[in-house]
């Protein structure tokens, strides 16, 4: 990969996580704390209070018999009815797979190493399957991958730290993985196959979409490729996806098993199934003609229903909540007799089951919304309760989740995006075979493409039934894989062009079509991006742990390297020196420029912008940039002066 590639990689890898950088800090949900407790109870349970960490919970510490004087001062001890380990209260569903992640991640950056390996992956996978499987151009993958950055909501998935991105992930992880074994390198097939297991291992849906995904790969392969010779690599794809499957199941048992061998209590999976048919209504009609006869523990709370299934299952307001309300042995009975009870429901009242499942998974496959990642007041109080104090008190200065007008706009917006992308892929499936043109077979091979095509409609389908029927209808479950079809539809778009457009040199062509504009615009542009570098890798450098002067010196360095490359391809015409020479140009204007700009940023920032660095770096960097674009243009690009000899 050239030097530019790599400039233009570290580019999308962090567009790709711009509504965290945006926000000042990674996006926060109320079960964020459940995932980073799981391997942060591990971790003290196993080495004892010396590792203990603001996430710790202080009722921890004293079960293990430490002295509180060893408690770090911002645990919170909230949060203590749910998922308590040395209560014996253990949540199953919050998979320490993912709190791993999280854990790592709070160890060594204030939780951003955690969301850059999320947009590492999400790179890695979009690069595999646009240039090592369908063999396009890094400026299609650019291309590509930019449009889904900038009008999909990939980034806020990206950026929240839940495990939802790695639906998504899943998808088209197996895609490429069953779609194109063939075109992967050894190295390839593993990480691809290890990212389907992560990601399986992070959330039981996820499980349950790889196996719905796993069926629909086999019957299509069976159907298309029986007398074709890729069906001889059959074997091996089914091989491995079923082995992951088994894997995923037997790390579901070594969760279960960890906890009783360290707890000594089985993990809790809460009824989402029982409050689902019970919302619903089926389920609630059974218990009022049933509860006199046949008695479940769910009986002893018909006073407070029907309610909405999150109600039910997360409600803390004794007249409305359920399984939260109730003791341990109490929801450990709720959690052991759903499967008798919606068993028994579907023999009583099928078709309204079957009903009442359809309309969920109608209301899932067509609700796309990010209303969760936006805070009100009771949803403070919650992270109030729940998140350690110093990101807590990050929360309060974030710059987007409070800005609560955003909201319409982006529903709509990405509905829209959603709806007409999904309409487009299923009338590209719908139509396939009557479309002929030349070279058809040559631009979308076969069987790779179909397999593309099938899963990725299948995974629309599968995951609004799982995520609509067994929970609730959420915009945010059918939000996660949204931008699933709009980049398929783009890599279509993308095999096209370049079949029907004659090969050209990449760089060429896109200073072809930056000079369109005139050179202090694309001065501008240039710096424009330099400027989003240089704020996105000081807030990282910032999270590790060095002072903002410092974090400074290491951001400015990475934006000149970018705006040099940049510039160099897209500003100013070729002086006809060698790279070298140019560069040390380059760099003696930067130091004066970046030097000025630097000098108005430390000032300010330990004057009248101490508490607001960020606002300090756009002044300096106003005052760096015209002293930059006279530099360049007279002195660094300046064309090569060659004397002539009589």
């Amino acid at each position: 990969m050239t030097f530019n590639r790599l400039i233009a990689v570290f580019l999308l890898l962090m567009a790709s996580a711009w509504v965290a950088l945006a926000n000042g800090q990674p996006l926060f949900m109320a079960d964020t704390s459940a995932y980073v407790r799981g391997p942060d109870f591990a971790a003290v349970y196993l080495f004892g209070d010396k590792v203990a960490t603001s996430w710790t919970q202080e009722r921890t510490l004293h079960r293990a018999e430490h002295s509180s004087q060893h408690v770090n001062s911002e645990s919170p001890d909230k949060d203590m009815s749910l998922n308590a380990p040395f209560d014996k209260a253990v949540l199953s569903g919050r998979s320490i797979f993912y709190g791993a992640l999280l854990y790592i991640g709070h160890l060594t950056s204030q939780l951003w190493l955690s969301v850059f390996a999320q947009a590492a992956i999400f790179l890695y996978l979009s690069y595999t399957l646009v240039i090592k499987c369908l063999r396009l151009s890094f400026l299609t993958f650019f291309c590509a991958t930019s449009a889904i950055v900038i009008i999909t909501p990939v980034s806020f998935f990206i950026s929240l730290l839940m495990p939802d991105v790695f639906a998504s992930f899943l998808i088209l992880a197996t895609i490429i993985l069953a779609g194109f074994w063939d075109a992967l390198k050894p190295r390839d097939r593993i990480i691809v196959s290890a990212i389907i297991l992560y990601s399986a291992l992070t959330h039981t849906s996820h499980l349950l979409l790889l196996i719905f995904l796993g069926a629909v790969f086999a019957c299509t392969c069976y159907i298309t490729e029986r007398n074709t010779k890729t069906f001889r690599s059959f074997s091996k794809r089914a091989t491995v996806l079923t082995a992951i499957i088994l894997i995923g199941f037997l790390g579901e048992l070594a969760f279960l098993f960890g906890a009783h061998y360290t707890v000594g209590a089985d993990p809790v999976r809460p009824p989402f199934v029982m409050a689902r048919v019970i919302a619903d209504g089926p389920g609630y009609q059974f218990l009022q003609k049933h509860c006199a006869t046949k008695h479940y523990v769910v009986c002893n709370y018909i006073d407070r229903l029907p309610t909405p299934s999150l109600t039910f299952l997360w409600s803390t307001d004794p007249k409305t909540g359920v399984f939260s309300v109730a003791d341990l042995t109490t929801r450990a009975a709720l959690s052991a007799e759903q499967n008798s009870f919606v068993f028994d429901v579907v023999r009583s009242d099928p078709i309204g089951l079957i009903s009442s499942a359809a309309k969920n998974f109608i209301r899932q496959l067509t609700m796309v919304g990010l209303n969760e990642f936006f805070s009100d007041q009771k949803q403070l109080e919650t992270f109030k309760a729940k998140l350690p104090h110093s990101y807590f008190d990050e929360l309060l200065r974030s710059r987007v989740i409070f800005h609560g007008w955003i909201l319409p706009f982006a529903n709509a917006w990405y509905s829209l995006i959603y709806i007409l992308s999904t309409l487009g892929l299923l009338l590209t499936c719908a139509f396939w075979p009557l479309v002929q043109f030349h070279k058809k077979s040559d631009t979308f091979p076969q069987p790779q493409w179909l397999h593309m095509l099938t899963i990725s409609v299948a995974a629309i389908v599968f995951n609004a039934a799982i995520c609509g029927v067994l929970s609730e209808p959420t915009g945010r479950y059918q939000a996660r894989i949204s931008w699933i079809p709009l980049f398929v539809i783009l890599l279509m778009i993308g095999s096209l062009w370049g079949a029907r457009s004659p090969a050209e040199n990449e760089s060429e062509f896109v200073r072809g079509l930056a000079e369109r504009l005139p050179r202090p615009l694309r001065f501008l542009g240039v710096g424009g991006i330099g400027l989003l570098t240089d704020i996105g890798t000081f807030t990282i450098i910032v999270a590790f742990g060095p002072h903002a002067l410092i974090a400074r010196l290491g951001s400015l360095a990475i934006a000149t390297l970018v705006t040099w490359r940049l510039n160099r391809t897209l500003t100013f015409d070729r002086s006809g020196r060698r790279q070298r020479d140019e560069a040390l140009r380059y760099t003696m204007v930067t130091i004066v420029a970046q030097g000025t700009s630097y000098a108005i940023f430390a000032a300010l920032v330990l004057t009248v912008l101490a508490a607001m660095p960020q606002v300090a770096i756009v002044i300096g960097a106003a005052v760096g940039a015209l002293l930059s674009y006279k530099g360049h243009h007279l002195l660094s690009f300046a064309p090569k002066v060659i004397h002539s000899h009589s």
